[in-house]
Protein backbone atom coordinates (compact mmCIF):
# COMPACT_ATOMS: atom_id res chain seq x y z
CA UNK A 1 0.00 0.00 0.00
CA UNK A 2 1.28 3.35 -0.58
CA UNK A 3 1.00 6.15 1.90
CA UNK A 4 1.47 9.76 2.14
CA UNK A 5 1.06 12.38 4.69
CA UNK A 6 2.16 15.68 5.44
CA UNK A 7 5.99 16.07 7.09
CA UNK A 8 4.62 17.60 10.10
CA UNK A 9 2.66 14.49 10.65
CA UNK A 10 6.04 12.99 12.36
CA UNK A 11 6.54 15.91 14.39
CA UNK A 12 3.44 16.12 16.22
CA UNK A 13 4.25 15.41 20.48
CA UNK A 14 0.62 15.44 22.36
CA UNK A 15 1.41 17.76 24.74
CA UNK A 16 -0.96 16.93 27.40
CA UNK A 17 -1.63 18.84 30.06
CA UNK A 18 0.01 21.66 29.02
CA UNK A 19 -2.63 22.33 25.81
CA UNK A 20 -4.83 25.15 25.82
CA UNK A 21 -7.66 23.17 25.12
CA UNK A 22 -8.14 19.62 25.98
CA UNK A 23 -8.85 16.86 23.66
CA UNK A 24 -10.51 15.50 26.26
CA UNK A 25 -13.07 17.69 26.98
CA UNK A 26 -16.29 18.41 24.74
CA UNK A 27 -16.63 14.71 23.23
CA UNK A 28 -17.85 11.64 24.21
CA UNK A 29 -15.36 8.92 23.83
CA UNK A 30 -16.42 6.17 21.76
CA UNK A 31 -14.45 2.78 23.26
CA UNK A 32 -13.85 0.58 20.18
CA UNK A 33 -14.70 -3.27 20.95
CA UNK A 34 -11.20 -4.55 22.25
CA UNK A 35 -10.71 -1.58 24.61
CA UNK A 36 -14.08 -1.40 25.78
CA UNK A 37 -13.71 -5.99 26.63
CA UNK A 38 -10.49 -5.16 27.98
CA UNK A 39 -12.29 -2.48 30.42
CA UNK A 40 -14.33 -4.80 31.52
CA UNK A 41 -12.01 -7.48 32.47
CA UNK A 42 -10.08 -4.76 34.71
CA UNK A 43 -9.65 -5.89 38.30
CA UNK A 44 -10.08 -3.70 41.35
CA UNK A 45 -11.36 -0.26 42.12
CA UNK A 46 -9.93 1.10 39.00
CA UNK A 47 -11.29 -1.74 36.83
CA UNK A 48 -15.30 -0.88 39.19
CA UNK A 49 -14.69 2.85 38.08
CA UNK A 50 -14.10 2.05 34.43
CA UNK A 51 -17.01 0.12 34.76
CA UNK A 52 -19.24 2.50 35.85
CA UNK A 53 -18.26 4.96 33.71
CA UNK A 54 -19.01 2.73 30.58
CA UNK A 55 -22.46 3.53 28.65
CA UNK A 56 -23.76 0.90 25.78
CA UNK A 57 -26.32 2.58 23.38
CA UNK A 58 -27.61 0.64 19.99
CA UNK A 59 -24.35 -1.47 20.42
CA UNK A 60 -21.84 0.92 20.76
CA UNK A 61 -19.55 1.85 24.13
CA UNK A 62 -18.56 5.11 24.73
CA UNK A 63 -17.60 7.28 27.87
CA UNK A 64 -20.22 9.96 29.01
CA UNK A 65 -19.10 13.66 29.65
CA UNK A 66 -19.61 14.90 33.25
CA UNK A 67 -21.34 17.99 34.05
CA UNK A 68 -18.68 19.99 33.40
CA UNK A 69 -18.34 18.64 29.62
CA UNK A 70 -15.01 16.83 30.63
CA UNK A 71 -14.33 13.04 29.73
CA UNK A 72 -14.63 11.13 33.41
CA UNK A 73 -10.87 9.90 33.56
CA UNK A 74 -9.67 13.75 32.89
CA UNK A 75 -8.24 14.84 36.27
CA UNK A 76 -7.58 18.33 37.80
CA UNK A 77 -4.61 18.16 35.92
CA UNK A 78 -6.25 17.66 32.45
CA UNK A 79 -4.37 14.53 32.62
CA UNK A 80 -5.93 11.12 31.96
CA UNK A 81 -6.14 8.49 34.84
CA UNK A 82 -6.41 5.59 32.35
CA UNK A 83 -3.28 6.78 31.29
CA UNK A 84 -1.95 6.89 34.89
CA UNK A 85 -3.38 3.98 36.13
CA UNK A 86 -3.11 1.55 33.02
CA UNK A 87 -0.46 2.73 30.91
CA UNK A 88 -0.50 4.08 27.28
CA UNK A 89 -1.14 0.96 25.77
CA UNK A 90 -4.30 1.08 27.35
CA UNK A 91 -5.76 3.72 25.72
CA UNK A 92 -8.85 2.94 23.14
CA UNK A 93 -8.29 3.66 19.74
CA UNK A 94 -9.90 7.00 19.98
CA UNK A 95 -8.17 8.69 22.22
CA UNK A 96 -4.74 6.67 20.86
CA UNK A 97 -5.07 8.17 17.26
CA UNK A 98 -6.29 11.42 18.19
CA UNK A 99 -5.79 14.20 15.92
CA UNK A 100 -4.70 11.64 13.31
CA UNK A 101 -7.26 10.47 10.70
CA UNK A 102 -6.83 7.76 8.07
CA UNK A 103 -8.33 7.18 4.53
CA UNK A 104 -7.97 4.11 2.59
CA UNK A 105 -9.18 3.99 -1.11
CA UNK A 106 -7.99 0.92 -2.88
CA UNK A 107 -3.90 0.30 -2.41
CA UNK A 108 -3.33 4.34 -1.23
CA UNK A 109 -3.66 5.65 2.43
CA UNK A 110 -3.81 9.26 3.17
CA UNK A 111 -3.16 9.95 6.57
CA UNK A 112 -3.15 13.61 8.12
CA UNK A 113 -3.77 15.29 11.12
CA UNK A 114 -6.92 17.63 12.28
CA UNK A 115 -6.64 21.25 13.49
CA UNK A 116 -8.80 20.62 16.03
CA UNK A 117 -5.77 20.19 18.41
CA UNK A 118 -4.00 23.37 19.10
CA UNK A 119 -0.88 21.62 19.09
CA UNK A 120 -0.59 20.57 15.65
CA UNK A 121 -2.28 24.14 14.93
CA UNK A 122 1.15 25.92 16.66
CA UNK A 123 2.94 23.50 14.47
CA UNK A 124 0.96 23.90 11.33
CA UNK A 125 1.00 27.58 11.46
CA UNK A 126 3.94 28.66 12.52
CA UNK A 127 7.05 25.93 11.84
CA UNK A 128 5.95 24.97 8.37
CA UNK A 129 6.54 27.90 5.56
CA UNK A 130 5.23 24.97 3.03
CA UNK A 131 3.63 21.65 3.50
CA UNK A 132 5.26 18.88 1.98
CA UNK A 133 4.53 15.65 1.99
CA UNK A 134 5.89 12.13 2.34
CA UNK A 135 5.21 8.74 0.58
CA UNK A 136 6.18 5.36 1.52
CA UNK A 137 4.77 2.07 0.56
CA UNK A 138 3.83 -0.99 2.51
CA UNK A 139 3.43 -4.77 2.36
CA UNK A 140 -0.18 -4.10 3.20
CA UNK A 141 -2.53 -5.01 0.26
CA UNK A 142 -5.61 -2.53 0.10
CA UNK A 143 -9.77 -3.03 -1.08
CA UNK A 144 -9.11 -4.00 -4.95
CA UNK A 145 -10.53 -1.23 -7.30
CA UNK A 146 -11.94 -1.82 -10.64
CA UNK A 147 -10.14 -0.23 -13.50
CA UNK A 148 -12.34 2.92 -13.53
CA UNK A 149 -12.36 3.72 -9.72
CA UNK A 150 -8.72 3.20 -9.97
CA UNK A 151 -8.39 5.69 -12.89
CA UNK A 152 -11.07 8.49 -10.63
CA UNK A 153 -8.37 7.64 -7.70
CA UNK A 154 -5.40 8.64 -9.88
CA UNK A 155 -7.19 11.27 -11.42
CA UNK A 156 -8.08 12.89 -8.24
CA UNK A 157 -4.60 12.51 -6.88
CA UNK A 158 -3.28 14.35 -9.95
CA UNK A 159 -5.45 17.05 -9.29
CA UNK A 160 -5.47 17.52 -5.62
CA UNK A 161 -1.60 17.65 -6.27
CA UNK A 162 -1.92 20.14 -8.68
CA UNK A 163 -4.21 22.57 -6.61
CA UNK A 164 -1.97 22.31 -3.70
CA UNK A 165 1.03 23.35 -6.04
CA UNK A 166 -1.08 26.20 -7.18
CA UNK A 167 -1.22 27.32 -3.60
CA UNK A 168 1.83 26.97 -2.27
CA UNK A 169 4.26 27.99 -5.09
CA UNK A 170 2.55 30.71 -7.69
CA UNK A 171 2.75 34.04 -6.92
CA UNK A 172 -0.09 36.18 -6.49
CA UNK A 173 -2.53 36.96 -3.69
CA UNK A 174 -5.06 34.30 -1.59
CA UNK A 175 -7.56 35.23 -3.39
CA UNK A 176 -5.98 34.98 -6.87
CA UNK A 177 -4.81 31.35 -5.95
CA UNK A 178 -8.13 29.99 -4.93
CA UNK A 179 -8.93 31.82 -8.05
CA UNK A 180 -6.96 29.33 -9.63
CA UNK A 181 -7.55 26.43 -7.81
CA UNK A 182 -11.42 26.77 -9.29
CA UNK A 183 -9.74 27.26 -12.79
CA UNK A 184 -8.16 23.78 -12.70
CA UNK A 185 -11.54 21.78 -11.08
CA UNK A 186 -13.53 23.59 -13.69
CA UNK A 187 -10.80 22.47 -16.42
CA UNK A 188 -11.23 18.93 -14.96
CA UNK A 189 -14.87 19.15 -15.36
CA UNK A 190 -14.90 19.82 -18.91
CA UNK A 191 -15.77 23.46 -18.18
CA UNK A 192 -14.09 27.19 -18.56
CA UNK A 193 -13.70 28.72 -14.89
CA UNK A 194 -16.34 31.63 -16.06
CA UNK A 195 -18.47 28.47 -16.92
CA UNK A 196 -17.73 26.82 -13.31
CA UNK A 197 -18.19 29.49 -11.41
CA UNK A 198 -21.22 30.44 -13.11
CA UNK A 199 -23.19 27.11 -11.89
CA UNK A 200 -21.04 27.47 -8.37
CA UNK A 201 -24.13 28.96 -6.34
CA UNK A 202 -22.58 28.91 -3.13
CA UNK A 203 -19.97 31.66 -4.52
CA UNK A 204 -23.10 33.97 -4.47
CA UNK A 205 -23.59 33.03 -0.46
CA UNK A 206 -23.20 36.14 2.05
CA UNK A 207 -22.00 35.71 5.54
CA UNK A 208 -25.42 35.44 7.04
CA UNK A 209 -25.85 32.37 5.02
CA UNK A 210 -23.04 31.12 6.09
CA UNK A 211 -23.80 31.80 9.64
CA UNK A 212 -27.14 30.26 9.31
CA UNK A 213 -25.35 27.06 8.19
CA UNK A 214 -23.17 27.11 11.26
CA UNK A 215 -26.65 27.51 13.18
CA UNK A 216 -28.06 24.71 11.92
CA UNK A 217 -25.21 22.57 13.44
CA UNK A 218 -25.30 20.96 17.17
CA UNK A 219 -23.52 23.08 19.34
CA UNK A 220 -20.59 21.24 20.93
CA UNK A 221 -20.18 23.40 23.90
CA UNK A 222 -20.95 27.05 25.60
CA UNK A 223 -17.75 28.69 24.33
CA UNK A 224 -18.89 28.00 20.32
CA UNK A 225 -22.73 28.71 21.24
CA UNK A 226 -21.26 32.19 22.22
CA UNK A 227 -18.68 32.71 19.33
CA UNK A 228 -21.60 32.04 17.34
CA UNK A 229 -23.92 34.42 18.49
CA UNK A 230 -21.26 37.05 18.33
CA UNK A 231 -20.56 36.27 14.62
CA UNK A 232 -24.21 36.50 14.03
CA UNK A 233 -24.43 40.28 15.53
CA UNK A 234 -21.41 40.57 13.20
CA UNK A 235 -23.11 39.54 10.09
CA UNK A 236 -26.26 41.34 10.20
CA UNK A 237 -24.46 44.14 11.12
CA UNK A 238 -23.82 46.68 7.86
CA UNK A 239 -22.02 48.81 10.21
CA UNK A 240 -18.99 46.48 11.41
CA UNK A 241 -19.56 44.66 7.60
CA UNK A 242 -18.25 47.95 6.07
CA UNK A 243 -14.70 47.19 8.42
CA UNK A 244 -13.57 44.43 6.12
CA UNK A 245 -12.04 46.03 3.83
CA UNK A 246 -9.79 47.71 6.82
CA UNK A 247 -9.07 44.09 8.21
CA UNK A 248 -8.23 43.09 4.78
CA UNK A 249 -5.77 45.60 4.19
CA UNK A 250 -4.51 46.35 7.85
CA UNK A 251 -3.48 42.58 7.65
CA UNK A 252 -2.59 41.45 4.14
CA UNK A 253 0.46 39.93 4.26
CA UNK A 254 -0.47 37.76 7.33
CA UNK A 255 -4.13 36.44 5.72
CA UNK A 256 -2.44 35.53 2.28
CA UNK A 257 0.15 33.45 4.14
CA UNK A 258 -2.42 31.84 7.15
CA UNK A 259 -5.54 31.10 4.28
CA UNK A 260 -3.27 30.02 1.59
CA UNK A 261 -2.08 26.82 4.26
CA UNK A 262 -5.43 26.59 5.04
CA UNK A 263 -6.59 25.94 1.97
CA UNK A 264 -3.94 22.99 1.47
CA UNK A 265 -4.89 21.93 4.56
CA UNK A 266 -8.63 21.35 3.28
CA UNK A 267 -7.56 20.51 -0.16
CA UNK A 268 -5.59 17.44 1.13
CA UNK A 269 -7.91 16.83 3.86
CA UNK A 270 -10.80 16.33 1.35
CA UNK A 271 -10.33 16.10 -1.98
CA UNK A 272 -9.99 12.78 -1.79
CA UNK A 273 -13.16 12.74 -0.73
CA UNK A 274 -14.44 12.68 -4.55
CA UNK A 275 -13.43 8.88 -5.05
CA UNK A 276 -16.81 8.42 -2.46
CA UNK A 277 -18.97 11.50 -3.07
CA UNK A 278 -19.01 11.18 -6.89
CA UNK A 279 -18.03 14.49 -7.77
CA UNK A 280 -15.66 17.00 -7.01
CA UNK A 281 -17.64 20.03 -6.74
CA UNK A 282 -18.89 19.01 -2.80
CA UNK A 283 -15.10 19.25 -1.92
CA UNK A 284 -14.56 22.53 -3.77
CA UNK A 285 -18.11 23.97 -1.62
CA UNK A 286 -16.47 22.64 1.46
CA UNK A 287 -13.32 24.35 0.56
CA UNK A 288 -15.20 27.31 -0.02
CA UNK A 289 -17.31 27.67 2.99
CA UNK A 290 -14.75 26.91 5.22
CA UNK A 291 -12.24 29.20 3.90
CA UNK A 292 -14.82 31.86 3.89
CA UNK A 293 -16.16 30.82 7.48
CA UNK A 294 -12.30 31.30 8.82
CA UNK A 295 -11.72 34.83 7.15
CA UNK A 296 -15.06 35.63 9.07
CA UNK A 297 -14.22 34.35 12.66
CA UNK A 298 -10.73 36.09 12.34
CA UNK A 299 -12.31 39.67 10.92
CA UNK A 300 -14.64 38.65 14.04
CA UNK A 301 -11.81 38.35 16.28
CA UNK A 302 -9.92 41.59 15.25
CA UNK A 303 -13.09 43.34 15.63
CA UNK A 304 -12.68 42.23 19.51
CA UNK A 305 -9.55 42.24 20.19
CA UNK A 306 -8.01 45.62 17.60
CA UNK A 307 -5.28 43.03 15.97
CA UNK A 308 -4.86 39.77 15.09
CA UNK A 309 -1.74 37.41 15.40
CA UNK A 310 -0.92 33.93 14.57
CA UNK A 311 -2.39 32.75 17.50
CA UNK A 312 -6.07 33.78 15.74
CA UNK A 313 -5.52 31.87 13.22
CA UNK A 314 -4.56 28.94 15.22
CA UNK A 315 -7.59 29.69 17.49
CA UNK A 316 -10.65 30.03 15.32
CA UNK A 317 -9.11 27.62 12.79
CA UNK A 318 -9.30 24.94 15.72
CA UNK A 319 -12.61 26.14 16.82
CA UNK A 320 -13.73 25.21 13.13
CA UNK A 321 -12.62 22.01 13.21
CA UNK A 322 -13.74 20.86 16.41
CA UNK A 323 -17.26 22.12 15.86
CA UNK A 324 -17.13 20.48 12.22
CA UNK A 325 -14.93 18.49 11.41
CA UNK A 326 -15.51 15.48 13.56
CA UNK A 327 -19.39 15.43 12.90
CA UNK A 328 -20.12 13.49 9.31
CA UNK A 329 -23.72 15.47 9.17
CA UNK A 330 -21.75 18.85 9.46
CA UNK A 331 -19.08 17.95 7.15
CA UNK A 332 -22.39 16.86 4.42
CA UNK A 333 -23.66 20.61 5.20
CA UNK A 334 -20.57 22.40 4.15
CA UNK A 335 -20.48 19.88 0.92
CA UNK A 336 -24.52 20.39 0.38
CA UNK A 337 -24.75 16.97 0.04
Amino acid sequence: MIIEYPEYYERFRCIGGACPDTCCAGWEVDIDEESGDYYKSVSGPFGDRLRDNICEAEGERYFPLTKNNRCPFLNDKNLCDIYINLGEESLCQTCTEYPRYFMDIGNYEQMDMSLSCMELGRIFYTETDRTNYIRSENDVCGEDLDPDEQATLVEVLALRNQCIETMQDTAGSFIDKIRSVRALVSLAQGMTQQEGDEARAYLQEDYKDLIALLESMDSINNEWSQKLSYYKKVAYDDSLLGRLDSFSRENEDSLDIWMSKTAVYFIFRYFIDTCIDGDIENELCLLHRSLKLIFFMLFAEWLNKGSIQVSDIIYVSHLFSKEVEHDDSNVSKLKNL
